[in-house]
């Protein structure tokens, strides 16, 4: 779902980027900025995935950005929903695997940030996991940006960046 609250959210972020150039550089393929109004999927497919971005599992305080409820019922662009069967696979997008298989995952480690146009997904993939039983550690960084944690060293280096790296190294001794 490309109108959580994070995607709509500006973001002041040293090296701004958007979905479509995220998804174009890892599918290989020019994606139209338009998928930001869903207009990527069909009336069908928004209601059959609809189960899977549970906005409730976000917390409030992020809810309040947006002004309109979500509608189901208008039907996509018939080459952007063509294009998006690659964007719809789970291997691409982890949100979108049924709860059978969300329940045979291995413990979970989650890293977000505040800043950072993922940041809803975070939330929303911790409590599909704590509903099907995953053992689920996610760690919250909320006044960072995308991306800060490889600012470990030299001059624009980030205390938190150290922080994030420590947070992650403890739950692997805790948990391997």
């Amino acid at each position: 779902d490309l109108m959580l609250p994070s995607y709509i959210q500006e973001h002041y972020q040293f090296f701004q980027y958007t979905a479509d150039h995220t998804l174009s550089a890892y599918l290989n393929e020019k994606i139209d900025p338009s998928v930001y109004s869903n207009n990527h999927l069909s009336v069908e497919q928004k209601k059959h995935y609809r189960k899977y971005v549970d906005w409730s599992l976000i917390p409030s305080k992020y809810r309040t950005v947006y002004k309109n409820p979500i509608t189901d019922d208008q039907e996509g662009d018939p080459q952007l929903i063509e294009k998006a069967k690659k964007v719809l696979d789970p291997e691409v997008s982890p949100l979108l695997v049924d709860d059978q298989k969300l329940a045979k995952l291995m413990p979970t480690y989650i890293l977000s940030v505040g800043h950072d146009r993922l940041r809803d997904d975070s939330f929303i993939y911790e409590g599909r996991l704590k509903r099907v039983h995953v053992p689920v550690v996610h760690d919250h960084y909320e006044h960072t940006f995308h991306g800060s944690i490889g600012f470990l060293n030299g001059p624009f280096a980030l205390d938190i960046a150290h922080e994030m790296i420590n947070g992650v190294v403890k739950y692997f001794k805790e948990n391997l």
